[in-house]
């Protein structure tokens, strides 16, 4: 306990110093920063124009991100997910951040050490790749590119993140969780479907579904009204088709 009052102690005055050096124009654009980091760890999903306020935000996202969560929920790994994933979007291009206050990664590391500590960040190179990538960007002014061989073809790295958060946010759905838990994420899709059986899509892709079983809570008898709290039994893993209207 000792040692995680003096990590918030540390980075409060950290923090603190680090503001002396932003510009007005800064401080202005730190509210957007935080109500777009507010919904990436609420709802695990954003917009084209949070990623546009992401790409230039920088280190301020990693302020945002510790003037939102404690200590105790950054052990959660979805939280942990969530954080290399704004962390990973502040700093994947850096020729666009521009104002010394966020090219800095005084919160990042800061952000970075704490993650180390936890059961997510202790998982091979998760931490390590998320410093170097940033530490990469911060110093050459050039995102990290991706090596291939030659001859290989060439990864869409912004689009291979966007699957891989995809994965993770519907690898946090679980049986035992509820329909209004699954609803945070997907939404339903057109057809046929019952209570206790459905179809559900990404809504910011409709082509990526999954398929989920339900127990209905309460009142079983009543096989047609969907209700928040019925339960999860099995869920299918994400597979891409075409949309189905109604």
């Amino acid at each position: 306990m000792r040692r995680h009052v003096l990590t918030v102690a540390f980075a409060m005055l950290t923090i603190a110093a680090a503001a002396r050096d932003c510009t007005q124009d800064d401080l202005a654009s730190f509210s957007d920063i935080q109500a777009v980091v507010s919904r990436l760890l609420s709802f695990d999903m954003y917009t084209s124009s949070d990623e546009k306020i992401l790409d230039k935000s920088g280190d301020l996202a990693a302020f945002a991100i510790m003037r939102r969560l404690t200590i105790q929920e950054m052990t959660s790994p979805e939280k942990a997910r969530q954080i290399l994933l704004i962390l990973h979007m502040a700093f994947e291009a850096p020729q666009l951040i521009t104002d010394s206050c966020r090219r800095t990664t005084t919160a990042a590391m800061l952000l970075l050490d704490e993650l180390e500590r936890t059961e997510y960040g202790r998982q091979p190179n998760v931490i390590a790749n998320a410093r170097f990538e940033i530490q990469h960007n911060t110093r050459s002014g050039e995102p990290l590119e991706p090596a291939t061989l030659p001859g290989g073809a060439v990864i869409d790295t912004e689009h291979s993140q966007w699957v891989s958060s995809v994965l993770a946010w519907i690898a946090d759905i679980k049986p035992g969780m509820t329909r209004k838990d699954l609803l945070g994420v997907l939404t339903t899709e057109g057809g046929l479907s019952t209570r206790a059986h459905g179809t559900y899509v990404l809504k910011q892709c409709p082509y990526i579904k999954v398929d989920v079983e339900f127990l209905a809570v309460p009142n079983e008898q009543d096989r047609l009204t969907e209700k928040p709290d019925d339960k999860i039994v099995k869920i299918s893993r994400p597979y891409l088709e075409y949309a189905h209207a109604d």
